[in-house]
């Protein structure tokens, strides 16, 4: 494919060429396209080739019947040719024979015109396909370029994890000094427990948010394993303590008690319901309760997370969209679109309803160990 700079594809002036060995056929086509298009002459196909390869060209006008080359085998180097072979070719005849079309369209001719033509008819022929020409080449400039920051995002991605975890190494390894000091009181303990966590759950993180943006394109290996979901849910009731403890909010987890088995994976299953339930959390006011439900369905796990408050209705239909978020300071909407990515990358679902009156549940489903009668996912935001 010839390269194409989105300035020529916007700005410059169309240009086609026009292969054919009689003065008087070169004449009428030039007449008839040259008031909207910059017309180049090869009178024979050697020259037509040797054009065709060294300038940007939108269209190539070619006659079948030509002396030494004629315009199927023209056409067949074009198209054998990676830098000309998807310029749209126009075959150009004064034969009569079907045939003689058939071959054309076979080589990969867009079209077929029969002289004499009406020039009107020719000039606007000409002006779709160019048009459309130039718009699948804009298409793929515009791809590249997507491609291309693509990579830089995936390189600045690496990069950024790397200066992130220098600093926070230094930050796992003080709690861990503190801890040895034996003049430290329970509290002071708990505290520096907490941050020593927190500083892990940071790394966990770090390390995995290129796996977040792999779930986004669809490029991301999943390795699902069987294990208590609700040995995990109870570790993430913990990591954020600090939460509900500060706004004395009752949180519950019912069901699964003889241990609630999912495939999936753990720290995405981590990161989904650390996300959804420090949102019912924060969601939630001073001195209310938040459950977690567990349950089984139709061969899927079911787990109910409720908190009081209503989503607002403006956003229900967005609620897992990117960016989607409503009343929070600071908020980024990222917290919801993550966990919709992480249970729909687990062959899973996650769906929200109010319809309790002055509550908002949040119902995610994973499968079952047997992987059987998975149903459908649950809706699907716009990324």
């Amino acid at each position: 494919m010839i390269p194409y700079q989105e300035e020529h594809l916007l700005h410059q002036r169309p240009t086609v060429l026009l292969i054919d060995d009689q003065p008087e056929h070169i004449d009428v086509i030039k007449h008839a396209l040259e008031a909207q298009f910059t017309v180049k002459i090869a009178t024979h196909g050697a020259l037509g080739l040797r054009l065709a390869s060294q300038g940007v060209i939108d269209l190539i006008l070619l006659d079948i019947m030509m002396p030494d080359m004629d315009g199927y085998e023209v056409c067949r180097r074009l198209k054998a040719d990676p830098a000309t072979r998807d310029i749209p070719v126009v075959f150009l005849t004064a034969k009569q024979d079907f045939y003689d079309e058939t071959e054309g369209l076979r080589l990969g001719a867009a079209d077929f015109i029969r002289k004499p033509s009406n020039p009107a008819v020719v000039l606007t022929r000409i002006c779709n396909l160019v048009e459309l020409y130039r718009a699948r080449q804009m298409l793929l400039t515009r791809n590249e370029e997507l491609l291309y920051a693509l990579r830089i995002r995936e390189d600045m991605e690496r990069l950024s994890h790397h200066d992130l975890k220098g600093p926070l190494a230094g930050i796992l390894g003080l709690p861990e000094l503190l801890l040895e000091d034996d003049n430290l009181t329970d509290e002071q303990r708990e505290i520096i427990k907490v941050i020593h966590t927190n500083g892990y759950t940071l790394l966990e993180m770090i390390n995995r948010s290129l796996d977040l943006y792999k779930m986004e394109n669809g490029s991301y290996v999943l390795h699902p394993e069987q294990f208590d979901l609700r040995l995990l849910l109870n570790k993430i009731i913990q990591d954020l303590e600090t939460h509900w403890r500060v706004k004395r909010i009752h949180v519950a987890l019912q069901g699964g008690a003889e241990g609630f088995f999912v495939l999936g994976e753990k720290w995405l299953c981590y990161s989904l319901f650390h996300n959804v339930l420090l949102n019912a959390i924060q969601a939630s006011g001073e001195e209310e309760s938040v459950t977690v439900a567990l349950s089984t369905e139709s061969g899927r796990q079911l787990i109910t997370l409720t908190n009081a408050g209503e989503v607002p209705v403006g956003i229900r239909e967005r609620f897992f969209e990117k960016y989607t978020t409503f009343g929070k300071d600071g908020g980024t909407g990222l917290g919801t679109y993550s966990a919709w990515l992480a249970a729909h990358t687990q062959a899973g679902s996650i769906a929200v309803a109010c319809d309790r009156p002055g509550f908002t549940s949040v119902t995610v489903a994973l499968p079952a160990p047997s992987g059987e009668n998975r149903e459908p996912p649950i809706g699907k935001p716009t990324p």
